[in-house]
């Protein structure tokens, strides 16, 4: 159990008295949960005057003191703990078991230590830990004595005494034996009333007895008395008679319920005279874009008053007019920019005289528009219906022409969102539908006002631009320029060579290389893709080399220049290869075909290869008859020269014979044997080579 008492005891000698003192007889009864409010101012009647009472041992407790009285209804240990405040020092002494205050006798506790000197705590009281039953003045002890085995029956008296400092203390009572059950004092809420008595002084009467059974709290046989101060309810004095007359306004009353066995209850409440309780509304700031605005008045009741029942209101534009209750301007008036003050009566239903008056300023402030933002686009780059936006660009052009400082603006999903200022977007955002309405509110800061606007997201399509093939070929030798086209239906063409325009989708070139363009639909979106245009041409052959003479390892290499890339074929054009060498070839007549593998075009050209026979057999048979070296006859300046293994020329051979018959010069057949020739070629070679002559 705590109890917590403030001290505002002054300086008093012994046999004086003080006004409304606590002394002995009037000690505070400790109850079980008891809240005991005392404000005493002196020290009371002197007990240790009586021959029956001693003063205590330790200290004259003639400074701040207090009396307490402990009636034991339960046997057990008797303790408790003085908690000083603010650095006070309180000492205490103990009588009993007693009959009354007269037979206090000699201090059965008695603890006069000064902390500070002892080097303790400033805290006293009884414990179960120590043995001494006194202690003190000065640094003697240590603040804490023996406990009281208290029995059923026994009557002590605690006297309390500040000897040091100022501040009250705590007294928690921390025994088993067990105190008188508390009583309670239920709460009365303050009470206002009008002065209607006919005497406008501010004071009236109240009927206190209708209060008294919410004080009782529904406990049996308990008194309820009323005060004008603390210190009289505590003690019991000085009761107020019902009705009462208040003396002052407002007046706080002390309400006291005593129970049978003793112990005391208090509350306090506060009585005031004068017309309802009027509360102070709000200034009325409205909003509008006009330059005045009809405000309701009776939407401000609520403001005036907690509870409008009973009472009848009138607006006016006065004080005067509303004190006298003239000149009322109904339920509606007019807010302009100018801010002006409006009086509100309240008088009750049931007494014309009981009224009281309140005010408040009204005025408008003019909302100042936001400038309404386009739509904002964005391509669909992904071509999934969502894309990133940035609001932040939208902020000056909401603004208009005000500045940026001097507004807040906030972007909303929703219109609810919007309302109730919840959930504002960043100024990056992915839509999340297409179109997805965004809502601005455009609040000024100074006065508040808002106004609201909105735009939307609207994610458009990429154009889906192609060319008519992947890659594109030209052949330089093309008597056309090459066509490269995109797909058709665009807003507007824009390529790398320059050429533009709605009806661009192709060009013509002469030229290899990478073309760009840019299509761009019908929402401004865009999309840029390229080709690649490989040159090529027909080939030129430059040399045709043959090497020939050589039996059977003839061969044909082909070097041919030009852009493009070429394959070869000999003979016929069904078997083309990328060497341009061909062997082993045949003696006679070929033909060489140069093709561009792009399509640019095939080239040919003619070329001779000669061989000569390893043998030949004269002997009419219509078989080799004569050797010879076919299509030699292609090159008149040519000379053959056919010898003998010693080295005679035997015959010499214009390229347009038949070829040699066997025969020398003096048409002598030759016989079998290996003979030799020397052929000189018209372009200056010489070839040298033997053959066999069969007969």
């Amino acid at each position: 159990m705590r109890l917590f008492f403030i001290l505002f005891l002054s300086v008093g000698i012994l046999h004086s008295y003080a006004q409304n003192p606590n002394d002995c007889i009037n000690a505070l009864v400790i109850c079980g949960d008891s809240s005991i409010g005392l404000d005493p101012s002196g020290t009371g009647f002197d007990e240790f005057s009586l021959p029956g009472n001693e003063i205590p041992s330790c200290y004259n407790f003639d400074q701040h003191s207090i009396w307490f009285k402990f009636t034991i209804v339960g046997s057990g240990s008797f303790t408790f703990d003085i908690v000083p405040d603010d650095g006070a020092d309180y000492d205490f002494a103990i009588f009993g078991p007693v009959a009354d205050c007269t037979e206090l006798g000699a201090a059965i506790r008695c603890s006069s230590t000064n902390p500070d000197n002892a080097g303790v705590p400033p805290e006293t009281g009884l414990n179960m830990e120590e043995t001494d039953v006194t202690e003190g003045p000065g640094e003697d002890g240590n603040g804490y004595l023996q406990f009281i085995d208290a029995s059923v029956g026994d009557v002590y008296y605690l006297l309390v005494d500040r000897a040091v400092g100022s501040g009250g203390f705590s007294l928690f009572y921390t025994g088993t034996a067990q105190l008188p059950n508390s009583v309670t004092a239920g709460s009365v809420e303050d009470q206002s009333k009008c002065d209607s008595d006919g005497t406008q002084d501010g004071l009236t009467e109240f009927n206190l007895e209708a209060f008294t059974s919410t004080v009782a709290d529904g406990q049996p046989d308990v008194t309820v008395t009323y005060h004008t101060s603390l210190n009289d309810a505590n003690i019991g004095i000085n009761s107020l008679s019902s009705p009462y007359m208040t003396i002052s306004n407002p007046q706080t009353v002390y309400a006291r319920v005593t129970s049978p066995n003793g112990c005391t209850n208090y509350t306090s409440f506060e009585l005031s005279t004068g017309g309802p309780t009027l509360l102070e509304p709000s200034e009325v700031i409205l909003c509008t874009y006009g330059f005045n605005l009809e405000y309701s008045v009776t939407s401000i009741i609520d403001e005036v008053i907690a509870d409008p029942t009973g009472y009848i209101f009138s607006f006016h534009a006065t004080q005067e007019d509303a004190d006298l209750n003239s000149n009322p301007l109904g339920e509606s008036i007019t807010l302009t920019e100018t801010p002006q003050t409006y009086f509100v009566r309240v008088t009750s239903e049931e007494d014309s005289d009981c009224y009281n008056t309140t005010s408040f300023e009204g005025r408008i402030n003019r909302i100042i528009s936001a400038v309404n933002p386009e739509d904002l686009t964005a391509c669909d780059t992904n071509n999934d219906g969502f894309e990133t936006f940035s609001l932040a660009p939208l902020t000056t052009i909401i603004l208009g022409e005000n500045a940026a400082e001097d507004f807040t603006i906030g972007y909303y999903a929703t219109e609810e969102d919007r309302f109730l200022e919840q959930n504002p977007l960043p100024t990056s955002i992915e839509n999340t539908q297409s179109p997805q309405t965004i809502y601005v509110s455009f609040t000024e800061n100074e006065t508040g006002c808002r106004d609201y606007t909105d735009f939307k997201l609207l994610v458009t399509p990429t154009p889906e631009p192609y060319f008519e093939q992947d890659t594109y070929q030209y052949c330089l030798n093309d008597m056309e320029p090459l066509k490269i086209k995109v797909r058709g239906g665009f807003a507007n063409y824009e390529w790398n060579t320059g050429a533009s325009g709605p009806n661009a989708a192709a060009i013509f070139v002469e030229e290899g290389g990478t073309y760009t363009v840019t299509v761009t639909n019908e929402y401004g979106c865009s999309e840029t893709i390229s080709t690649s245009v490989s040159v090529s041409n027909i080939a030129t052959i430059e040399e045709v080399s043959v090497n020939d003479f050589t039996r059977y390892d003839n061969s044909i290499t082909v070097t041919a220049i030009g852009e493009g890339d070429y394959e070869y074929a000999l003979d016929n054009e069904t078997n083309y290869q990328d060497d341009p060498t061909f062997k082993p070839v045949e003696t006679g007549i070929h033909r060489i075909y140069v093709r561009d593998k792009n399509g640019c075009g095939v080239v040919s050209e003619e070329v001779l290869v000669l061989d000569y026979p390893n043998f030949f057999t004269p002997n009419n048979d219509g078989a080799h008859d004569t050797w010879y070296i076919r299509n030699i006859e292609l090159f008149p300046a040519t000379e053959i020269r056919i010898f003998n293994r010693y080295g005679r020329v035997l015959k010499n051979l214009p390229p347009n014979t038949e070829g040699w018959d066997g025969r020398n010069y003096d048409n002598i057949l030759q016989p079998s044997d290996d003979y030799w020739f020397t052929l000189f070629l018209e372009d200056g070679r010489t070839i040298r080579g033997h053959f066999a002559l069969k007969r």
